[in-house]
């Protein structure tokens, strides 16, 4: 029974959905008042299992609260014949606990009624020379003799020597140890493993020509794993998941200062990754056929803190100025010194960065891109908690890190939420009647009040649709340049509190968990302070370089790739530039971790971009908090955007509008929260 008394504060991950639930509430209920949708086939009997949620233990005090397996009722017996002992604290059946405390719970992508749509894929499209370095050799051994000396290894070498005219080769323990049975095996045939012509890292019986990599983006937000066939290049599979360092931290700050405030913090974030990293790289194996055991190199890419932590290396020194790396190079490591679960012989390639906080993801995308190839100028940027921007052509390249902060993604934001089915992603507003309408994801149809309700009612809004609903607002004379909600505009939409607005852009009726979805002016503050951040960022680097113009503008990862450009442009989150010439390109950074995984020459030419870039760091720039306060109103206090003239309204050319005389008309509305009359 419930007691109602005591209010619990719940948080679920990875949507980041949380609120109060009263004491003795069950956990199923909560997840559905707060909008996450569990699955439950069996209507909460406790029989499917398919609700299943893992409870965090620990103090988050991003979050201000303490979470624990005990703030759950005892566990059911339904709960115990589910579950092996050894983890039935940590995972319990959200249909049968109840909520007896504070919690963070993270929610299995398995667990959800809609699955988390993760939109990164390799474009298979891009051309590339195929030149692994690893690849198969078949090979035929002079069989032993009594009269003959030389060992297996001395034979298999002369083989080499005389059939691939390949010498002083070395050979890995582990495929040592399996030569002299392998060989007779095969009757003295043989594949090996060789690594970049040079260690012998498997053998195998007869002839067997299946080799395969693993091309990885660890982001801030998502992981990604392509299995790759190195013979032929094809993408076998591809596997992705929420990176589960999100439960300690949002942004790569948030989990550097995890790190140095936890104990046993650098561990915990270093063994999240490697056990997702495992479990995608299992199921990508089993969804292809292919043994992990002959699964022989990795390449990943991320963020210099996600890199870090990945290698079990702290990031403090990254958290810090000068922003020190543990190395900036390349690296090569094995893959069972990270305990990853691939051949005992593969290894593990990490791309070089570019500076501080300029990662080895960063260059992965001008790996895929290639513009150090073009005369064109070109403006790369990498929107995600951070922005990683880089500008230039084949003669000079500038590259630096904007503080965005996570806003764009959806925290911080009223009803703000990652890219999941019922996140509202796009949104259009009519400037006569002011009436929006917004897509969901999970339905391909368009909101319209003469329509009823959607057919996939939203919880919520992600990034892309922030970004449109703000430069809607502008658009339709809703927002001011300044960013303020417009005082002398009458519509039933605005939700006036004294001089303060929100915007319902669906009714309570419309969503999923019957209360309205807004956009309040703090969302409207965030999301400025995010795009104003971008924006000047790459004026400075613009600066710096001496150019006043770019060609093209490339909006890279699964974030860039569901922004409206000309939304993006309007509400002056990037320069003017042709519409033409601004495009997104998806996950060019796990494009760039592919080609480097499947061309091993790639890899040189991508330590030799990091000659080519020039690093900045912004944070120390003496311009910086100018070039922002310049960036706040929409689109830009002073920089035009003739690429925009016909699409502007007329309020922006005049940004610095009588602000005081505006503020003293609003305060003679009616204090009280109402729809304004027509």
């Amino acid at each position: 029974m419930m007691s109602g008394d005591r209010q619990h504060h719940i948080i679920f991950m990875p949507s980041g959905l949380r609120g109060h639930v009263p004491d003795g509430t069950l956990l199923m209920d909560a997840a559905r008042q707060l909008g996450v949708e569990l699955e439950s086939i069996c209507s909460g009997q406790g029989t499917c299992h398919k609700c299943r949620v893992h409870i965090e233990s620990g103090e988050f005090p991003k979050h201000g609260i303490t979470s624990d397996e005990t703030h759950l009722s005892p566990p059911t017996v339904r709960e115990q014949q589910s579950f092996d002992k050894a983890v039935n604290a940590t995972f319990r059946l959200a249909c049968q606990a109840r909520i007896e405390g504070d919690l963070l719970v993270s929610v299995p992508e398995t667990s959800l009624a809609h699955k988390q749509i993760i939109r990164k894929s390799a474009n298979t499209q891009r051309p590339l020379t195929i030149k692994p370095a690893v690849r198969p050799l078949f090979v035929t051994v002079e069989p032993a003799k009594l009269d003959v000396q030389p060992g297996d290894w001395e034979r298999l070498q002369a083989a080499l020597a005389q059939q691939h005219q390949l010498s002083g080769l070395r050979i890995n323990l582990h495929a040592l140890r399996k030569l002299q049975r392998t060989l007779r095996a095969g009757d003295w045939q043989t594949t090996i493993i060789l690594r970049e012509d040079r260690d012998i890292l498997d053998v195998r019986p007869g002839y067997q020509d299946t080799v395969y990599g693993v091309a990885v983006d660890v982001g801030t937000t998502t992981v990604v794993a392509h299995l790759c066939d190195l013979r032929t290049g094809a993408v076998l599979a591809t596997e992705a998941a929420m990176n589960p360092q999100v439960a300690h931290g949002e942004d790569v700050m948030s989990r550097i200062s995890y790190v140095m405030m936890q104990p046993n913090g650098l561990d915990t974030l270093h063994r999240a990754i490697i056990d997702t990293l495992n479990r995608l790289i299992a199921s990508a194996a089993e969804s292809a056929g292919v043994a992990a055991e002959h699964i022989y190199d990795m390449v990943v890419v991320g963020n210099t803190t996600m890199t870090h932590l990945f290698l079990g290396i702290s990031p403090l020194e990254i958290g810090r100025a000068p922003f020190a790396l543990a190395a900036r190079d390349a690296l090569d490591v094995p893959a069972h010194d990270l305990k990853l679960k691939l051949n005992p012989a593969a290894s593990v390639y990490v791309l070089p960065a570019l500076g501080g906080h300029i990662g080895a993801d960063t260059l992965a995308v001008l790996l895929a891109e290639s513009p150090h190839t073009g005369e064109d100028i070109s403006l790369v940027v990498d929107v995600g908690t951070n922005a990683e921007v880089v500008i230039g052509n084949r003669h000079w390249m500038v590259a630096a890190s904007s503080p965005t902060g996570p806003a764009f993604e959806g925290a911080q934001i009223s009803h703000g939420m990652r890219a999941a089915s019922g996140a509202i992603e796009k949104v259009r507003i009519d400037p006569q009647t002011r009436e929006p309408r917004f897509r969901i994801i999970g339905s391909e149809s368009w909101s319209n009040v003469s329509n009823g309700l959607p057919s996939v009612r939203p919880v919520g809004i992600c990034g892309s649709g922030i970004i449109d609903v703000v430069a809607e607002l502008f658009l339709a004379g809703i927002l001011l340049p300044d960013g303020r909600f417009n005082p002398d505009l009458q519509s039933d939409r605005l939700l006036w509190q004294d001089d303060v607005a929100a915007y319902v852009l669906a009714d309570a009726e419309q969503t999923a968990h019957g209360q309205a979805i807004v956009i309040t002016q703090k969302d409207v503050r965030s999301i400025q302070l995010a795009k104003g951040a971008l924006y000047a960022g790459i004026k400075l680097m613009m600066a710096r370089a001496g150019v006043d113009h770019v060609d093209r503008i490339v909006l890279a990862g699964a974030f860039g790739s569901h922004i409206d450009t000309e939304r993006a442009m309007i509400l002056g989150m990037i320069h003017d530039c042709d519409l033409r010439q601004v495009y997104a390109v998806g996950n060019a950074a796990g494009d760039g971790a592919r080609i480097a995984l499947l061309n091993v020459d790639k890899r040189q030419e991508a330590r030799q971009i990091v000659d080519h870039v020039a690093y900045v760091e912004l944070a120390t720039d003496a311009g910086f908090q100018e070039a922002f306060v310049g960036a706040l109103p929409l689109p830009h206090s002073t920089d035009a955007f003739p690429h925009l003239k016909d699409k502007l309204p007329a309020a922006a050319s005049s940004p610095t509008t009588n602000i005081t005389d505006r503020r003293a008309r609003a305060r003679l509305r009616n204090p009280a929260r109402k729809r304004p009359e027509s």
